[in-house]
């Protein structure tokens, strides 16, 4: 689902028009009159828009499946009721009367019957209701579509100004205060945006620039954006202006006040990958986080042995588990056994649960790239997530760590982008010493695949293929961090 972009100089989405037509119960007087360009996007559900005797006409079936409605027909009246929860709304053939909750509107033109289908005119979506809880639904004249506007709202079309040595994006987006920088490296800056991606992505890129290029994944709940920066780039700067729905983030080649620094990076060439050591969360009498009747320390096992088997496939090195069936193993012995293996790269294998939480996604916690303490106590940022103190712990920072941080932040970037494109998202990463990887010699990240206490995560952590699917996007990470980067 990624799209790469090629140039700048794109027209800005219009939304303003569009929500206020789609929203207002009087909307607009003739089918397509004011409607706002929604281009084609990213996770934006659309229906065809054809014409029947001249009418822009949306099929009751498909608007059917745009409101997430059910329905019924009588054949004897002609008539079709769609029901999305406690909402109705009746149809009937040759009628211009249509029934919405306890309201009746006129159209313009009537509903038809064209080919066995009902088709309603499309001044009947920049009608509904929006009060009355019935999806959000945008006409596009041009593109004779009509899109599903998500809960999280839109996110539209990035512009790219380029003034002295700053270059700065101003991306339209609905929901502005939800933004944030979840990689903060120059190879791979990714910024995740609330809503649906409904504008384009630029044709192409100023060349006096800082941004080489940009790419758009969905996530949960929202879009990725990712994007490769001039190595000269020093420093970015985030700004959420949700008075002016929009979202402006500028990276700068020079030092200026009130600018980010990026993380540490490594040498773009390629890493040695001849041991790797796989290391499954937990086991005995530790049944890490418990949910639904899943145990962590079983679920840690399963994952780690499937990663196992794709990593030797795929990249030729010798792969071992620090413990292959139900067992305590302390700390200390964790260590040893990467360190005895000479491991080249660790990864150890968790799962998340924050009781009373909505948290979600993955997150890697690796060694910080830095010798400035941090004070606190570890957790996952945002969301009201709880801390993680059985898994991760702030300690005195050790030399063993500290000597790969850099390597190991490199290793969290390129996994968590691979598992945010694989839609295992939200993923993050936190510069935090994992207790997991205390005295080891080698590179490592402590991995959250996902969170147990979030439906949707358990049900594709629980699944073969869920798993297989988790197992690859882990690969593909360590495969892109051995090229370097």
């Amino acid at each position: 689902m990624s799209r790469r972009s090629r140039a700048a100089g794109a027209a800005a989405l219009v939304l303003a028009a569009a929500l206020a037509a789609a929203a207002a119960p009087g909307g607009a007087g003739a089918p397509g009159a004011g409607s706002a360009r929604v281009p084609a996007g990213l996770g934006v559900a659309w229906a065809p828009v054809t014409r029947v005797e001249g009418v822009p006409m949306l099929g009751a079936n498909d608007l059917t499946r745009l409101l997430g409605a059910s329905r019924t027909w009588r054949s004897d009246v002609r008539r079709m009721v769609l029901r999305s929860g406690g909402r109705h709304l009746t149809l009937t053939a040759d009628n211009p009367f249509v029934i919405v909750d306890d309201r009746t509107l006129r159209l313009a033109h009537p509903v038809r019957s064209s080919q066995g289908e009902l088709h309603v005119p499309v001044e009947l979506v920049e009608r509904l209701p929006r009060e009355a809880g019935w999806p959000l639904l945008a006409y596009d004249a041009a593109a004779r579509r009509v899109r599903v506007a998500p809960r999280e709202g839109f996110v539209g079309t990035p512009r790219v100004a380029v003034s002295g040595a700053r270059t700065t994006l101003e991306i339209p987006c609905e929901r502005a205060e939800g933004a944030g920088v979840v990689g903060r490296s120059r190879a791979r800056f990714r910024l995740r945006l609330p809503g649906a991606l409904a504008g384009e992505l630029p044709d192409s890129l100023p060349e006096d620039g800082l941004v080489r290029d940009v790419f758009a994944t969905r996530s949960a709940g929202g879009v990725l954006l990712e994007l490769a920066l001039d190595p000269a780039t020093t420093g970015f700067r985030l700004v959420a202006d949700a008075a002016r729905r929009r979202v402006l983030v500028s990276f700068t080649a020079i030092p200026e006040p009130g600018f980010e620094a990026f993380a540490a990076e490594g040498a773009a060439e390629p890493r040695p990958l001849r041991t790797i050591v796989v290391d499954p969360g937990h086991g005995g009498s530790d049944a890490g986080v418990q949910a639904e009747g899943v145990l962590e320390k079983s679920l840690a096992l399963g994952l780690a042995e499937l990663v196992a088997d794709e990593l030797q496939r795929r990249s030729g090195a010798r792969v071992t588990l620090t413990r292959r069936d139900d067992r305590d193993l302390a700390q200390e012995t964790r260590a040893e056994l990467a360190n005895r293996a000479r491991a080249d790269l660790v990864l150890s294998l968790h799962v998340g649960g924050y009781p009373g939480s909505r948290a979600r996604g993955a997150l890697a916690w690796c060694a910080p790239a830095t010798r400035t303490p941090v004070a606190g106590a570890a957790g996952r940022a945002g969301g009201g997530r709880e801390a993680l103190a059985p898994l991760v712990a702030l300690l005195p920072w050790r030399e063993a760590a500290l000597e790969r941080a850099v390597e190991s932040r490199a290793l969290a970037e390129h996994v968590t982008a691979a598992l945010e494109r694989a839609g295992f998202g939200p993923a993050g990463v936190r510069e935090r010493l994992p207790l997991a990887l205390v005295g080891v010699h080698s590179p490592g990240i402590l991995l959250e695949c996902g969170s147990l206490t979030h439906a949707e995560d358990r049900a594709r952590l629980l699944s073969q293929a869920g798993q297989r699917d988790l197992a690859r996007a882990i690969a593909e990470g360590v495969l892109a961090w051995r090229q370097g980067g």
